[in-house]
């Protein structure tokens, strides 16, 4: 017996691959969404971890710059003290200098030259004085220069003839001089040292002679 089939098949057909094509693309979809939600979260995730890797890093920052700040104190305090115990260091050496300069400054007066004022001012010494011969009075200047670590850049301000009369009865032609020359701490003078005649290298009979020969105004 023949079957004839009048049902539209080929209506039905398209329906049934238009139903397979909307599961396939609610199904893609899905899969989309989903996929995305993952790899958010995994962002999510990832930024949490960074946020909390940078507040860590932070921490330890803040930490270190005040380490760093309690050491920056800690080498200032150090230099304000290591000032201080200079300070001390220069004041006691400088109660030792004018004692210093007393000694020191007589064993470079060579025969025929005398002084007769003497202004210091910081560490500048302006000497005064009456020499009886030009070579004197370069051996005076040339002693000065070679004063070792105490006398520095002497220099020759003034030099005038003029008759002098030592003691008073007669005359003879002198030049009266001015000397400029820096008086310096020694090198390796330590605080509280007292100056003594060996070191300046004059004996304790030679000093007080020429130190006498200081009119200091």
């Amino acid at each position: 017996m023949i079957q004839f089939n009048l049902l539209p098949h080929r209506a039905a057909l398209r329906k049934f691959q238009q139903d397979q094509f909307n599961a396939s693309l609610v199904l893609t979809v899905l899969w989309g969404g989903v996929t995305g939600l993952v790899f958010y979260a995994c962002f999510l995730w990832a930024i949490a971890a960074q946020e909390s890797n940078i507040a860590v890093l932070e921490n330890e920052i803040r930490h270190y710059e005040a380490q760093i700040a309690e050491a920056n104190n800690l080498h200032t305090q150090i230099d304000a003290l290591r000032a201080r115990q200079k300070a001390l260091e220069n004041l006691q050496t400088d109660r030792n200098l004018p004692v210093r300069l007393l000694s020191e400054l007589p064993t470079k007066l060579p025969q025929g030259v005398s002084l007769i004022k003497l202004v210091q001012k910081d560490a500048e010494l302006t000497l005064e004085g009456m020499a009886q011969s030009h070579e004197s009075l370069s051996q005076f200047v040339e002693n000065l220069g070679q004063g070792g670590p105490w006398f520095s850049k002497p220099e020759l301000l003034v030099s005038e003839a003029q008759n002098f009369s030592p003691s008073g009865t007669f005359s003879a032609p002198a030049s009266k001089f001015s000397v400029k020359v820096t008086f310096l701490r020694a090198q390796g003078e330590s605080a509280g040292e007292t100056p003594s005649h060996a070191a300046s290298g004059a004996s304790p009979g030679q000093a007080p002679s020429k130190a006498a020969s200081l009119g200091i105004h």
